[in-house]
């Protein structure tokens, strides 16, 4: 079957700092509160269980190198290996099932102090 995949890249300081940026929480009712990410990319409807994400010591400007040992990364190297990089990333999520180009209100790039994270693209898969 085919599906959608959406890529963000970008920095942060260490796994932890991506875990937090990426974590739901629950209220006392268990409705779920949209994370850091959920909220600054307007992020709409996904499958919270169909997401991969890793932070890398060294930074790296290789798109191959990136996503190397992602899901399905054989299929997704080939579709972004035409994308330059302008600068070196050490965080790598994927939405799988997700095609955020189909957002309405689409943010492309969050960069505070702390970190920055870029939209890239979204491809598609083969499962």
């Amino acid at each position: 079957m085919e599906n959608d995949v959406s890529l963000w890249l970008g920095n942060f300081s260490n796994f932890d700092e991506l875990e937090k940026y990426t974590e739901i929480k629950y209220d006392d009712d268990g409705n779920s509160i949209p994370s850091v990410f959920e909220k600054e990319f307007k992020l709409g409807y996904y499958d919270r269980d169909l997401i991969e994400k890793d932070w890398i010591p060294e930074a790296e400007d290789d798109i191959k190198q990136l996503l190397v040992d992602f899901s399905y990364d054989d299929q997704l190297i080939k579709q972004f290996n035409d994308v330059e990089l302008n600068s070196k990333y050490n965080t790598i999520i994927l939405i799988y099932n997700y095609n955020y180009n189909k957002e309405g209100s689409q943010v492309t790039s969050v960069n505070k102090k702390a970190y920055k994270l870029d939209f890239i693209g979204a491809a598609e898969y083969i499962d």
